[in-house]
């Protein structure tokens, strides 16, 4: 039988899907025995786009049966970076025989005054809440 093929297109933007991410790296992966394997590496186009990746997926004829002995499609995980942008990750997108799973990786850009994974976490501040914000150094020291 021949091996069984799905696709994935990837689309990298920012400012809600507005604007294209030209140059953004993106890695394609699949977690095997081994540990997270990268099968494709790309650089992104004008448009954001990367080509379309062709990836060994599960036999169709696991669909076809309810008593298959696995499931009908395999994951793929999808990793991109930007410089100027916070990285981002998708886990577990299915990949299908013969189709085409397109994937948006809409990106969010790192503020003027932070780098990536510097940015405080507050816990236990409820949404526009008040005063849940960074603490100044005067409020650290309790003066």
């Amino acid at each position: 039988m021949a091996p069984q093929t799905g696709f994935i297109a990837v689309s990298v933007t920012t400012a809600t899907g507005s604007f294209p991410v030209v140059g953004a790296e993106v890695m394609i992966s699949r977690i095997t025995d081994s540990g997270d394997t990268v099968i494709y590496r790309y650089v992104t186009d004008e448009s954001g786009q990367t080509p379309l990746s062709s990836l060994p997926s599960a036999e169709l004829s696991n669909s076809l049966s309810s008593a298959s002995p696995g499931p009908d499609y395999t994951l793929y995980n999808v990793t991109v970076m930007s410089e100027g942008f916070y990285p981002l990750v998708s886990l577990n997108i299915p990949v299908f025989t013969g189709i085409t799973s397109r994937q948006p990786m809409i990106l969010i850009p790192l503020t003027a005054s932070s780098e990536a994974g510097t940015d405080e976490y507050v816990p236990n501040c409820p949404p526009y809440a008040g005063g849940c914000g960074p603490v100044s150094e005067k409020e650290a020291r309790n003066e």
